[in-house]
């Protein structure tokens, strides 16, 4: 199991404040059978220059080191990076991917999208030979505008990866779903950020996957994860 969206290292963005509490966050993941997470810490263009948060970034996990074990889950330098304009140029990115892939974890903008947004997102894909995923889309589906862009988006060869807790609410569970069946490559993943409102819940958005969509879905699930996070050049397994 790999949870492909976590704010696990301490003291990046408003996931875990410390040490501590990363290790705490890690602990429940093995509880629930992860083996390897994402540190996914989110990345804004207006507020760090790819280098610097490359450099944040292996502080953090240089903090985090000491507290690690072989039975916590392995740690995987990535990042969330929020869509900023001429994305799609922008050299270094490959810093941002997950681990030694060529994937990227990609938050739109929390607003309408336009055609331009599109065509950049396209252009990472197409043109530049990157993966993407588009963090929980369904945070974006409140405007019928936004949920024909993304049907557009989903006619690439990307995934979209939904947050565990929009299973675990019954408000949110239908929507959900649909984009899970909806989704060319479907991924899950906990977004955790902390050991309180936000923690890791990757088993239990699983336990409803396995529930409603069933077992072999979950493996494709798994499947897709493997493959879009896989060092670049090489085949998951």
């Amino acid at each position: 199991m790999l949870d492909l969206h976590t704010h696990i290292l301490p003291g990046m963005d408003d996931g875990s404040p410390d040490p501590e509490t990363s290790a705490a966050m890690l602990r429940l993941e093995a509880g629930q059978g992860v083996k390897a997470i994402c540190a996914s810490s989110h990345y804004y263009r207006r507020q760090n220059s790819i280098e610097r948060f490359c450099q944040r970034r292996a502080r953090a996990l240089e903090r985090l080191g000491p507290l690690l074990s072989p039975e916590l889950p392995r740690v995987i330098p990535a990042a969330e990076v929020a869509f900023f304009s001429g994305i799609s140029e922008c050299p270094g990115l490959d810093r941002l991917c997950i681990g030694e892939s060529r994937t990227l974890l990609l938050e739109m903008p929390f607003a309408e999208w336009n055609d331009f947004q599109l065509e950049e997102v396209a252009a990472l894909v197409l043109d530049r030979g990157f993966g993407v995923i588009l963090a929980h889309p369904e945070r974006f589906c409140s405007s019928r505008s936004n949920r024909e862009k993304l049907a557009q988006l989903g006619q690439l060869d990307i995934g979209w990866q939904v947050n565990a807790s929009a299973l675990l609410h019954w408000r949110s569970r239908k929507l959900a779903l649909e984009l899970l069946r909806q989704a060319r490559r479907p991924l899950l993943a906990s977004d955790c950020h902390n050991l309180g409102l936000r923690p890791p819940n990757l088993n239990e958005g699983r336990t409803v996957v396995m529930q409603k969509l069933g077992e072999g879905f979950l493996a494709r699930m798994d499947q897709n994860a493997a493959e879009m996070t896989a060092p670049a050049g090489e085949a998951a397994s």
